[in-house]
């Protein structure tokens, strides 16, 4: 519930956050798009009927090739270096692109 509720208010603390602003989202597959990387914007679900099932609008190449480059649907994320950084630390044989 804490969850869903954090979500839900995503625009409200974005920006202090980011440093950039973020509009209202109608639910969380609509906000992985909006993820700084395509790489990034994959979500796991588990249904009531305990099946699984994969959000990932960008697909998942990006992720299984080990891939990382800008989100094509959004400008340049401010952290995006940060980002890079980050993910290269834990991932060396990562591929950055932009």
């Amino acid at each position: 519930m804490v969850r869903t509720y954090k979500q839900s208010c995503v625009h409200l603390w974005f920006e202090n956050r980011f440093g950039e602003p973020c509009e209202a989202l109608p639910d969380t597959d609509t906000a992985l798009s909006r993820f700084v990387a395509p790489a990034f914007a994959i979500g796991i679900r588990l249904e009531g009927d305990d099946s699984i099932s994969i959000a990932a609008p960008f697909g998942l190449e990006d992720m299984f090739a080990m891939v990382l480059r800008p989100n094509p649907r959004r400008p340049l994320a401010k952290d995006w270096d940060k980002a890079v950084a980050s993910a290269s630390a834990r991932w060396p044989e990562l591929r950055v692109e932009a």
